[in-house]
């Protein structure tokens, strides 16, 4: 994977966890809107200012923005930087968020109902099937997903959602030889059911000390 194509998925994820648009993260990130658009289509070199200022403004730090292995954690919450940026802006109709409500929102209400049949779908493949009994390619998972689910994915959305299975034990990724492709590229399969139920009681004591610490 290239540069280009990492950070274009990284802002895509950011996009995806905070609702925002790349209009509301370009304000709330301080980089302007035409820049910001030309990194997320993948159309130029991303700075390392751009990067911190995308770090900073989402309390992210800088190694696990670049970390493969880790979903990014964005707080959300009403007292961090991005709740204060939504309490803000929100109601002002700006279209920084794909969840406004505004008579012109039918196109970001579709975009939001597609993101959750996708993360639905995602689901579905991991834990009601076997599909990911033997190793998949992004490319195998897009084509699955569109036979069985009717939907098209990017594959830069299809590895972000990917990636928190990954990180929560539930798939185990697998780099290809580099003779596959000319990127880097991975395999996604199925961890075994120990690792699963390690995996489930790991999470299950970081949400109950979260709870404790509120």
């Amino acid at each position: 994977m290239t540069l280009a194509e990492w950070i274009s998925m990284r802002i895509l994820e950011i996009l995806d966890n905070t609702s925002m648009t790349l209009a509301g993260l370009a304000n709330f990130s301080e980089i302007s809107e035409s820049r910001l658009q030309s990194y997320f289509h993948k159309n130029s070199t991303i700075s390392v200012e751009a990067v911190a200022k995308l770090c900073d403004s989402l309390s992210i730090p800088m190694a696990h923005f670049f970390d493969e292995s880790m979903p990014l954690r964005i707080a959300t919450g009403t007292h961090s930087n991005f709740g204060r940026f939504r309490t803000k802006f929100f109601p002002l109709g700006k279209k920084f968020f794909t969840d406004e409500v505004t008579d012109k929102n039918q196109l970001q209400t579709t975009q939001k109902l597609d993101h959750r049949h996708q993360r639905e779908s995602v689901m579905h493949l991991i834990f009601d099937s076997d599909y990911f009994q033997d190793p998949r390619t992004i490319e195998q998972v897009i084509a699955a997903a569109e036979k069985a689910y009717q939907i098209t994915f990017k594959a830069e959305r299809i590895t972000s959602l990917l990636r928190k299975y990954v990180a929560d034990g539930y798939l185990e990724r697998k780099v290809l030889p580099r003779g596959f492709s000319r990127s880097r590229q991975y395999t996604y399969c199925r961890t075994s059911k120990k690792r699963q139920i390690a995996a489930k009681e790991e999470i299950a004591v970081i949400e109950r000390t979260n709870i404790l610490n509120r």
